[in-house]
């Protein structure tokens, strides 16, 4: 068994030192997750995509971390966190605005592809940006996405069209934030940021006040 397969299998094994690391480090994650956000807030009033992002990430995983009680995968664990969103809360995000940012980041063109040495390369959207940077083949990223946008969704379809863009359309934005040529100023990503960014605050928020009630009463 691999490494990363043994060290699954442990934390999936002991859901006592799960508990006893969240009776002990619960407080302190939601003091982190309130900085990290109110940081992200401010560095996005500011127009810095790259430090607003960074900082919302961060806030974004001490959070599913916490409500999936730290079990599982980094995918699993941020479609368990989203189960704990209550239902209505779900219905604030179901309009043309969010799924527009969804669709501009799933299916449109980096820049990185329209200039230099992959230029006209067909690698439509972020999912194939995270094969051509990290190197593996990447799951189909938002195969719900028009669900999302329907009123008569059901609020299994809108957990299902939010886990995948969360665990797998911000997640690559994430790690690529970090490879090939990066920087807080580098035009060709600001973009993508910036709508990352709009995508993911309002689960943070709402995760995150899930999180305070059940870990503050």
């Amino acid at each position: 068994m691999s490494t990363a397969r043994r060290r699954g299998a442990q934390t999936r094994s002991n859901p006592a030192k799960s508990a006893e690391r969240i009776e002990f480090w619960g407080r302190e994650y939601l003091s982190a997750c309130r900085q990290s956000l109110e940081r992200a807030r401010n560095f996005g009033r500011n127009a810095d995509w790259f430090t607003a992002y960074l900082y919302l990430f961060v806030a974004f995983n001490n959070i599913y971390c916490l409500l999936a009680s730290f079990d599982g995968r980094e995918r699993e664990k941020i479609a368990a966190a989203l189960q704990e969103i209550p239902a209505h809360q779900l219905d604030e995000l179901d309009n043309q605005q969010y799924l527009t940012l969804i669709r501009d980041l799933n299916d449109g063109l980096p820049e990185q592809f329209s200039a230099g040495p992959d230029f006209g390369v067909q690698l439509p959207g972020i999912i194939k940006m995270k094969e051509y940077f990290l190197g593996y083949e990447p799951p189909e990223c938002v195969a719900h996405v028009d669900k999302v946008s329907s009123l008569l969704s059901s609020t299994d379809d809108k957990r299902e069209t939010l886990a995948a863009v969360s665990a797998e359309l911000l997640l690559a934005i994430r790690n690529n934030q970090f490879h090939a040529v990066k920087g807080p100023r580098r035009e060709a990503d600001l973009r993508t940021l910036e709508n990352a960014y709009h995508l993911l605050l309002p689960l943070a928020e709402k995760l995150y006040a899930v999180a305070e009630r059940a870990h503050t009463n």
